[in-house]
């Protein structure tokens, strides 16, 4: 009788439990209080969980994040660390779960620091500028640079400034979110020429022109109504880019040359013009060329917009 009333007990005590384990599986829930948050990287935020119903056992919690290397994760406190997006669940050992898609952004320039904001430079020479965004560690590496008139001034991607003719512009750094910083850019021309730096015309070996330099003062003169694109074309040999003056250069062929080579290039699109060269090398280098003709009234402005953006190019790469 007493093997029977116990055995009676177990078979009343099992659907309880079934019922106990069925209704922590099936009823009880979990709940986030956020589903998608936005944070900054270097922030901290803490994910706070909610079960149902309200008087369900607490039980352990699994969290995870997809990607560890934009957000990490650790008892609900999630820290991001760099620009993207990840979700982070959250798991009970039942299987219940919930997620949150975290994006984290980069912290957001509020205002750029030039290391001048007035400067001058001789043209044909170089200055450069330096900026520092606030706050210091916002990502700085998309910074551009700009010139308000690339006939006076050219700027580089690293801030190098380089003086084209005499005037005055502005130099334009801006940051993606669109925040910028100006320096006033004063472009002064060369020292004047003089006999003691540059022999003057009347010193030159041409004062007694001979037999041969009469011929090639006849060619020259065939060429003074020509196109820079004409000279080019008719005197291929004479220059690195003969085509620089309708076609635009790219970087791999401008990054093979060395820093003499960058710059006899930028001076053939100029000499293509009639530019009167100040250097003595330079000016006998062109003087001995059939092709040209030196032009008092030559203004950088008489360079068209592909020889323009080839000359920053060169620049950028010297």
């Amino acid at each position: 009788m007493k093997k029977i009333t116990i055995l009676l007990c177990a078979i009343m005590t099992i659907p309880f439990m079934l019922c106990s384990c069925f209704e922590q599986n099936s009823i009880m829930e979990i709940s986030l209080d956020k589903t998608e948050a936005t944070m900054t990287v270097g922030d901290s935020m803490e994910l706070t969980v909610s079960f149902t119903p309200e008087n369900a056992s607490v039980v352990p919690l699994d969290w995870e994040s997809s990607d560890s290397k934009v957000a990490s994760v650790s008892d609900g406190i999630v820290k991001a660390k760099n620009a993207g997006t990840t979700i982070v669940t959250v798991k009970t050992e039942y299987g219940n779960k919930k997620s949150c898609n975290i994006t984290v952004v980069n912290k957001s320039i509020t205002s750029i620091v030039l290391s001048n904001t007035d400067v001058s430079v001789k043209e044909g020479k170089k200055i450069q500028l330096t900026a520092k965004v606030q706050p210091s560690d916002a990502p700085s590496d998309g910074l551009l640079w700009s010139s308000n008139d690339e006939k006076i001034a050219v700027v580089n991607s690293d801030g190098y400034i380089t003086g084209v003719k005499p005037g005055v512009t502005n130099i334009i750094c801006t940051a993606p979110n669109g925040k910028t910083a100006a320096c006033t850019v004063t472009v002064k021309a060369t020292d004047a020429t003089n006999p003691a730096t540059e022999p003057t015309d009347s010193t030159e070996p041409s004062s007694q022109p001979s037999s041969s330099s009469s011929s090639a003062s006849k060619n020259k003169i065939n060429t003074q109504n020509s196109s820079p694109q004409e000279i080019g074309n008719a005197f291929k040999s004479d220059f690195i880019f003969y085509d620089s003056s309708y076609r635009r250069l790219n970087d791999s062929e401008v990054s093979a040359l060395s820093s003499d080579e960058l710059q006899r290039a930028i001076n053939e699109i100029y000499a293509r013009h009639g530019r009167k060269f100040k250097d003595s090398d330079i000016k006998a280098f062109f003087a001995s060329k059939q092709w040209y003709i030196e032009n008092p009234s030559f203004s950088d402005s008489d360079v068209n917009d592909v020889e323009a953006a080839n000359i920053s190019l060169l620049i950028k790469h010297r």
